[in-house]
């Protein structure tokens, strides 16, 4: 990992392995060096990445005005070289949320005394991984190396991976401390710089990585120039924030949902159909693999760190957040996008490299001593728009799965000839029956919720002007259920494409139908949380006058009567009635006011 070039720098010929990316941090001081803070890696010959908390100044806890960045760790020089350095422009997401950013980029006034070499690598699953951590502790300037394993994904959207020590205990000196927050974390074997420790638990014995997609999210142009590996999303898939932000639910994203998180109804490889002309389902589909994605989630939850702004901004709760569609940030590993292209294309370098890592990274898991929990999720777009064979593609693709990944198989067309070896290849001869079952399921929840919406409109119907209305969508989803079932009964073997194509489309529409029924019922619960509301309130006011013996104070009683017959009396808007409420109130405290005047 170390560079390969000597260079020249105060008049010392540097030895190759310079270590020159492992730096410590002090706080900057007038009359000579502050105390250490941390760690940090340098980029290139004037960027350095390290926590935000560990250089935020403790009398303001905002950024500081400049940082001492020594580089210890260069050998054949009398005197450790170090340099000041400032927050570059744009480059500061201080901690906020639950373990949420707390990242950093130091501009060094002047070069560093030789350039780095090292780069941030994205990595498809980082559990079990078995990585080295270098951090400075206290009365160890030299740093002091820690071993660990990556566990899985932590912290507040999972933007962070926990890491846990080898051999750590109280006694034995392995465990995580003061002087390591900053520090690189490499994997061992390949030396790849897989992202910044960031913070331990009390005793020291796990810790916490940024990895590097989530300081990509954060910090665009520095990954353009120092993150490498492929990314989760194809550049020509990612979705803008607005119209992520803005996005209408639909059915298909509860299935991807489901698959993403790895829930115990969804199954390992997955199918989706989608029909060439349906849009709208394409859109959703990115939307939901965008918001799966490290990279690119935190552009729809969060906005960028403003000039002169020292927490970031929230980007508003979203139309699927609302809809309870929410993946796992980091549940996606990577998305092949098909579609034109060949497998082993050359003339595709993107995708050729993509299936490189994952091959890479499916043959090291399996070596691996401890284990991972769980397998990366790959979306397969439109294999049936490939140029590869398709006995060929499915051939590919069994091989993938067969070496631990989760497919997500998206495809448009019934007829093609992928589809076939698909259904006979890569998919359980009973998946047919499988399905039916779980379509079946959907449509008993969206029975359940139509009954629960229909008893709250007839609670709120007498009351409230114009309630939401509950949806019918159930019978006619029973339906399909007996027709496909019918459609499987002569079979005996496994469902051909054209019937996995009608079970595809059956699952959108019950779980589309279950989105508009369960928005209804929240609509209608909310409306009548709401009315009960207004009449809490105006017998909590009539009782305030009671206990005053003012209940018929000529001035309260016709402000309550009004309120009352609002709230009681007919179907009323719930905006009058909260005038009406708030007129009583304002009614209740002058009289309240004055009687209490009086007493005095």
């Amino acid at each position: 990992m170390e560079g390969d070039a000597a260079h020249a720098g105060g008049g010392v010929n540097l030895p190759v392995d310079h270590a020159s990316w492992r730096v410590r941090l002090r706080r900057w001081a007038a009359s000579g060096s502050g105390d250490v803070l941390g760690a940090g890696v340098l980029f290139g010959a004037d960027r350095v990445l390290t926590c935000a908390h560990v250089i935020r100044d403790p009398a303001t806890g905002q950024r500081p005005d400049r940082v001492q960045v020594e580089f210890p760790l260069l050998q054949g020089l009398t005197r450790t070289p170090h340099r000041t350095a400032t927050v570059a422009a744009g480059h500061w997401v201080p901690p906020f949320g639950k373990a949420q950013g707390d990242l950093a980029v130091l501009v060094l006034d002047d070069p560093a005394p030789l350039p780095s070499p090292v780069a941030l690598h994205r990595t498809l699953d980082y559990r079990g991984a078995t990585v080295l951590v270098d951090g400075f502790p206290e009365h160890q300037s030299g740093g002091q190396w820690l071993t660990g394993v990556c566990r899985g994904p932590g912290g507040e959207g999972d933007e962070r991976v926990q890491i846990d020590l080898t051999g750590a205990g109280a006694d034995s000196g392995q465990r995580l401390r003061g002087g390591f927050s900053g520090a690189g974390v490499r994997e061992e074997g390949s030396d790849r710089l897989l992202g910044i420790l960031a913070q331990a638990d009390e005793r020291g014995e796990h810790g916490y990585m940024i990895p590097a997609a989530t300081v990509a999210k954060y910090f665009r142009r520095f990954a353009e120039r120092y993150v490498t590996g492929p990314h989760a999303i194809p550049g020509h898939r990612v979705v803008s924030a607005d119209a992520a932000r803005t996005a209408r639910p639909h059915g298909l994203q509860r299935t991807v949902t489901r698959w993403l998180n790895g829930d115990a109804d969804a199954w390992d490889t997955e199918v989706l159909f989608i029909a060439e002309d349906d849009d709208r389902a394409r859109q959703a589909l990115y939307v939901v693999l965008n918001m799966a994605d490290r990279e690119q989630s935190p552009q729809l939850a969060v906005r960028p760190v403003g000039p002169g702004t020292d927490a970031p901004r929230d980007g508003g709760d979203s139309l699927l957040s609302r809809a309870g569609i929410a993946p796992r940030v980091g549940s996606i590993g990577l998305v092949l996008d098909l579609e034109g292209a060949a497998l082993e294309d050359p003339g595709q370098p993107e995708l050729r490299e993509a299936l490189a890592v994952l091959r890479h990274e499916l043959r090291h898991a399996a070596g691996r001593r401890a284990a991972p929990r769980r397998r990366p999720a790959v979306a397969v777009l439109y294999a049936d728009r490939s140029a590869t064979e398709p006995a060929a593609a499915a051939k590919a693709l069994g091989e993938l799965a067969a070496s631990g990944a989760r497919l997500l198989l998206v495809v448009r067309s019934s007829t093609h000839g992928f589809t076939y070896a698909l259904a006979e290849k890569l998919l359980p001869a009973e998946r047919a029956a499988q399905w039916l079952l779980r379509i079946g399921s959907r449509v008993d929840a969206l029975a359940d919720t139509e009954r629960s919406a229909r008893r709250l409109f007839h609670r709120v119907e007498p009351h409230v002007v114009d309630p939401p209305v509950a949806t019918g969508y159930a019978a006619r989803a029973a339906l399909w259920t007996v027709q496909l079932s019918n459609e499987m009964r002569p079979l005996t073997g496994r469902g051909g494409p054209r019937l996995l194509e009608k079970l595809s489309y059956a699952e959108q529409a019950v779980d589309t139908y279950l989105l508009r029924a369960e928005r209804a019922e929240s609509e209608l619960r909310t409306v009548l949380d709401e009315h009960l509301r207004l009449r809490g309130l105006l017998r909590d006011h009539l009782a305030r006058l009671a206990r005053r013996g003012l209940a018929e104070h000529p001035d309260a009683v016709g402000p309550y009567r009004a309120a009352q017959r609002l709230l009681l009396a007919g179907p009323c808007p719930l905006a009058d009635a909260e005038r009406a409420v708030t007129a009583f109130a304002r009614v209740v405290r002058r009289l309240a006011d004055a009687d209490a005047g009086g007493e005095a």
